[in-house]
């Protein structure tokens, strides 16, 4: 399997837990009279979901780890982003939090990308 990559920075060590999702927008029509039927508008931008750990043997040491990834995947605008099944696509990150516990040595992050694009054909199940 190979390693999770965010434009030039390429992960360590893939992040535990990598959800990808695919949605549809979905439009409720009314007819009056007869019901309603639902129209597909087209593909919704894919969302990538990342939980992952760093650990170091000081607090200092894992803060600095954490500290690579938030430059990395912080700075705006969007660069490819290659997931270690396979497949790649053009994101940016929407979300990064972390949280400490304990005595500082093990931070765990979540990253959240968003696709710059809807791709027609991606739909349900990947291509």
């Amino acid at each position: 399997m190979n390693r999770m990559q965010y434009g030039e920075f390429v992960f360590p060590h893939n992040p535990r837990r990598i959800e990808l999702s695919y949605t549809g927008a979905l439009a409720p029509q009314v007819f009056p009279g007869c019901g309603a039927a639902v129209q597909e508008l087209g593909p919704r931008c894919r969302v990538a979901r990342c939980e992952g750990e760093v650990f170091a043997p000081t607090p200092e040491g894992a803060a600095a780890k954490l500290a690579e990834i938030s430059a990395a995947c912080t700075g705006g605008g969007f660069a490819l982003l290659y997931l270690p099944a396979g497949g790649s696509f053009e994101a940016a990150v929407s979300r990064f939090a972390y949280t400490a516990q304990g005595d500082g040595r093990v931070l765990t992050y979540t990253l959240e990308f968003v696709e710059r694009a809807a791709q027609r054909g991606v739909g349900a199940w990947p291509n």
